[in-house]
């Protein structure tokens, strides 16, 4: 940008180098910045550079009638800038006088900008951490010798469930797992979930096992044997065998507001149960899984997936997007602050519909309605009644309707849990957490990492269900969990 000698002493500076950001909208000019002044200017006698190879330079004039303070704003001078290298130009085009062009109203000068005082934003300069720092090394996944209480914890999670298939056909429940796997292969072919098909030369083929479950009532008891197909979807290849997996699933806190809501205004409450949820679902990729045993398919043949199955990445994703349009075809809308969470208005009458994976809850103050729904549902998935809600997710749900009065518990779990750490007969205390308990933060391990953190998890449930009055001490241990020490352990027990 040229300077006016209007606006420059006898040594200073003929030109800025500025940034066009634009154009003024009160007259014909530029409107450039200088960057070392941090000033806004405006003018009309400016030279382009282009950039390129080559650096390229265009004088552009335009007609002048500016007013003698229109090259710069502010009342500050303007710095000595670098002064560019001289560079041969192109021959110009006669410009006409001044005197022969016709001269503009002239524009009152502008009002001279306020100065602005930057203050640069202080940071906090930390010192550097060399490479081999101790801190570096601290991880849960480090393998350390398996201590008693390991192998006590592993005994009490799974000796009562077998993890082959030979091994629950070898025991002496074996004719109750043979028929839970009877009912999963009758639920493949049913729902035409694949087609056997010969092995790829090309293709990845993901592994396949059989997950045996106990599911268990209120009390204890055994209420069913449980057998399901899933894949190592851990072998699927991200872009290729899948795209997108997050699925929503209901907020505890939503199901806790909603059963509150639900007591308060007198409102019925029932559950629902989808057999083999995630069958339902089309896969838009092509995923080959080898066959588990007991599905009797000859060597060398391999499923061909058309549904979605247990294990895959992309499973929850194309069960949620099944179930929710199922939902809207009935009339029904996802709430924004839950996206698990569906509302219906029908005839002045509000119901609604928790979704947790393959547990539905229906609420509504008519039952004329929750029947309805629940026939529609049966139209579209395999669904089991389980009548009015009295265990969902590990709690208990104890209604007293009279009273107005529902209560959550997670009595078993939490018996579970102390009998898996050997705390049954602890003392409790009135308080969720010890007094004048100052836990220092330390720089390497004193304990085992993974028994702790495996402790502090299972308590973290029945903080988010339950329990919010244990939140802070979960909290406060839980910021010691890559490094604990003897204090955390005495605190956490």
């Amino acid at each position: 940008m040229h300077i006016p000698e209007s606006q420059r002493g006898k040594l200073g500076a003929r030109s800025l180098v500025c940034t066009f950001i634009g154009f003024t909208s009160q007259r014909k000019a530029y409107k450039l910045v200088h960057h070392p002044s941090r000033r806004f200017i405006e003018s009309r006698d400016v030279v382009f550079n282009e950039g390129g190879p080559a650096p390229r330079f265009e004088r552009i004039t335009i007609e002048h009638n500016c007013a003698p303070n229109s090259a710069t704003t502010g009342p500050n001078p303007l710095p000595r800038p670098p002064s560019l290298p001289p560079q041969p130009a192109p021959p110009q085009p006669q410009v006409p006088s001044q005197a022969s062009q016709p001269i503009a109203p002239p524009i009152p000068p502008e009002l001279p900008a306020p100065t602005v005082t930057t203050v640069r934003p202080k940071r906090n300069v930390c010192v550097p951490v060399r490479d081999d720092d101790p801190c570096y090394n601290v991880s849960s996944y480090k393998l350390r010798p398996r201590t008693a209480e390991h192998t006590s914890v592993a005994r009490t999670d799974s000796a009562s469930e077998p993890k082959t298939y030979a091994e629950a056909m070898a025991r002496p429940d074996a004719a109750m797992w043979e028929a839970a796997c009877e009912e999963e292969r009758k639920s493949f072919e049913a729902m035409e979930v694949f087609k056997v098909v010969p092995r790829p030369d090309h293709k990845k083929v993901v592994g396949s096992k059989w997950v045996y479950c106990e599911k268990r009532g209120p009390n204890g008891s055994i209420q069913k044997y449980k057998a399901r197909v899933v894949t190592q979807g851990f072998t699927q290849v991200e872009g290729i065998d899948f795209d997108e997996t997050f699925a929503p699933v209901a907020k505890l806190s939503s199901l806790r507001a909603i059963l509150a809501l639900a007591t308060k205004l007198d409102l019925e409450v029932h559950q629902m149960d989808v057999k083999s949820t995630y069958l339902n679902g089309e896969l838009e990729e092509e995923i080959y899984m080898e066959p588990p045993p007991g599905f009797g398919i000859p060597e060398g043949m391999v499923l061909k997936l058309n549904k979605a199955v247990y294990g895959t990445k992309q499973g929850g994703r194309v069960w949620y997007k099944n179930v929710k349009a199922e939902l809207e075809s009935m009339g029904y809308t996802r709430t924004e602050a839950d996206h698990a969470v569906f509302v219906c208005y029908r005839d002045g009458i509000i119901s609604i519909i928790i979704l947790y994976v393959d547990d539905f809850t229906l609420v509504c103050e008519d039952i004329e309605v929750i029947l309805r729904d629940k026939e529609a549902l049966k139209k579209a998935y395999n669904m089991t009644d389980l009548g009015k809600l009295t265990y969902i997710l590990g709690i208990h749900v104890k209604r007293d309707r009279k009273a107005g009065r529902i209560e959550l518990s997670q009595q078993r779990y939490i018996e579970e849990i102390l009998e898996r750490y050997g705390k049954a007969n602890i003392r409790l205390i009135n308080t969720p957490a010890l007094t004048n308990e100052h836990l220092t933060k330390l720089t390497s391990p004193e304990i085992d990492v993974k028994s702790y953190q495996r402790a502090l998890g299972a308590i973290m449930y029945p903080m988010l269900s339950t329990h919010p009055d244990i939140a802070y001490a979960v909290g406060a241990l839980g910021r010691h969990a890559a490094t604990p020490g003897e204090e955390h352990q005495r605190t956490l027990d």
